[in-house]
């Protein structure tokens, strides 16, 4: 899913320019409006690569992604733009054309030598075609360029448990869970490697860590299932009508 990445102005600030505007607008759900101003500011300065990803994202939201995946690739070439890279690269996957966002991606990792997105985003591409070896290396490759970044050892550890390789993830889901305390679907996937392990009572502290953060349906429909393993049915069936009756009320049935 593609996201904005923009530092927004106050909407009691008077926009200067059409990309505050646009700022002004995306944060108060303005696409029209946004979309236009950041097309007015792409004509001003046409090397504002922020610009240029946020119209990207607003137009394969509105499911123009080819005219998306060409903001993006003329964003990196005015320079290796991290987001609009891995953005490109799963729009492409998207649409069908996998060889050519590993291209994109290869290039990233000799551009972008630093960065570990790259190499984790080549990993899954290996691990959907069934090269473990391949995508194992890539993964390790992830953590030796940015031994800090906390997505890198998620994914790695989601991988070891989806192929129960070394301790199944345990260790890296672990050292996630550090490198980001404030990430709730951090701590949701931690716990889903833990319940992998049958570590049931580990992964109802994730799932209550995750919940704490954001409350969402999904973890605690995961919670339950996670009590009624541990045996607290009571429980489990009191959180279970809370849920259904919250879904009642959203659908009105």
């Amino acid at each position: 899913m593609p996201f904005f990445i923009v530092a927004l102005t106050p909407l009691s600030t008077q926009a200067e320019t059409p990309f505050q505007a646009s700022q002004q607008f995306i944060e108060t759900g303005q696409t029209t409006e946004a979309r236009r101003a950041l097309e007015s500011e792409l004509r001003i300065r046409p090397d504002n690569v922020e610009a240029r990803y946020n119209l990207a994202i607003i137009l394969e939201q509105s499911g123009h992604k080819s005219d998306a995946i060409s903001l993006y690739q003329e964003n990196l070439g005015i320079a290796w733009h991290l987001p609009s890279l891995a953005n490109l690269a799963s729009a492409l996957k998207a649409s069908g054309n996998t060889a050519k966002a590993q291209q994109w991606l290869e290039k990233g990792t000799k551009n972008l030598r630093h960065e570990a997105t790259p190499w984790y985003m080549l990993a899954a591409i290996s691990e959907q075609q069934n090269n473990i070896t391949k995508a194992t290396a890539q993964y390790r490759k992830a953590l030796k360029v940015d031994p800090l970044n906390g997505f890198a050892y998620l994914h790695y550890a989601a991988f070891q448990s989806r192929h129960k390789l070394a301790d199944h993830g345990l260790k890296h889901g672990d050292k996630a869970t550090r490198l980001l305390p404030d990430c709730s679907p951090c701590w949701r996937k931690y716990g889903d490697i833990l319940r992998s392990s049958k570590m049931e009572q580990e992964a109802l502290t994730a799932y209550q860590r995750s919940l704490a953060i954001e409350p969402e349906k999904e973890t605690r429909q995961r919670l339950v299932n996670t009590l009624r393993s541990l045996g607290y049915k009571q429980r489990a069936d009191q959180m279970q009508r809370g849920l259904d009756m919250g879904s009642k009320d959203r659908t009105g049935k």
